[in-house]
């Protein structure tokens, strides 16, 4: 297959394809930034035999779908403490999620392909961003909530959840700063449902759309299940700031790769 300008025996691709979507759902239940090991060979694959970007892009958010459902279901005990009152949020993702599908639907294939290195460049931005501006707005909100700023920014972020899904938990993380949520256990709870919704209704909608390449997908989707249950389960032990630096230095180098290429 060919990747760049590199060919890559089909072997190779389909261990790379194998590797990159079970640590993406590692990386998806314990940082985020999943999609910057999913997505390259994904679209090594799906180029070679000539299906478009965007079609690749809708397989990657299907397939890294599982791995945000059985993540889900390791911070059950989270999510069971607040119920209901997190109804409003998953609302706002799902209609913000289906707007981003929307509009990936409606992009052509060379027009995502000019787009995605500057989306990937500006989730590993906001990644390495997210953490420290999520402490500095947390001492600036002094523990104060914004309800109404939460659901809103929520939408907003959705939609690009949507669209392209990379850096998603970011974005997150960073909202969740400056409206004035700084519990660890809560800010868990609202990632991952949030994030099982904003992607799982697009996934639904690039199903039946026709938009999905199968044969890649269920490989992928099996693999990143396993690692997001995995990355969840296990996530207390792993030490957090060299996972935050591995993955901001995957997304720069994926970033200036997609760059080169074209």
């Amino acid at each position: 297959m060919i990747f760049g300008f590199v060919q890559i025996p089909q072997a190779t691709q389909t261990a790379w394809l194998s590797f990159g979507s079970f640590f993406a759902g590692v990386l998806n239940s314990i940082a985020g930034g999943g999609s910057f090991l999913s997505l390259p060979p994904l679209i090594a694959g799906t180029a070679a035999i000539g299906v478009g970007a965007v079609t690749a892009q809708a397989t990657n958010t299907v397939a890294l779908w599982p791995g945000q459902l059985t993540s889900m279901i390791a911070f059950r005990q989270q999510l069971r403490r607040f119920g209901w009152s997190l109804l409003p949020l998953a609302i706002a993702s799902g209609v913000g999620g289906e707007i981003g599908a929307w509009l990936l639907l409606r992009t052509g294939n060379h027009r995502f392909r000019e787009l995605l290195p500057w989306l990937l460049l500006f989730a590993a931005v906001m990644f390495v961003l997210s953490f420290p501006l999520g402490r500095w707005l947390a001492a600036l909100s002094d523990g104060r909530r914004y309800n109404t700023g939460l659901i809103a920014g929520m939408l907003l972020v959705s939609i690009y959840v949507g669209y392209f899904a990379a850096g998603g938990g970011f974005l997150v993380m960073a909202l969740l700063g400056i409206c004035g949520v700084h519990d660890i256990h809560e800010m868990n709870a609202i990632k991952v449902l949030t994030a099982a919704i904003s992607i799982g209704i697009p996934s639904v909608t690039f199903m039946l759309a026709g938009k999905v390449y199968w044969p890649f997908c269920l490989l992928m989707a099996v693999l990143a299940g396993l690692g997001g249950y995995l990355g969840a389960h296990f996530s207390c032990k792993i030490d957090q700031r060299a996972m935050r630096r591995a993955v901001a230095a995957i997304g720069f180098v994926t970033a200036a790769y997609f760059f080169v290429i074209g």
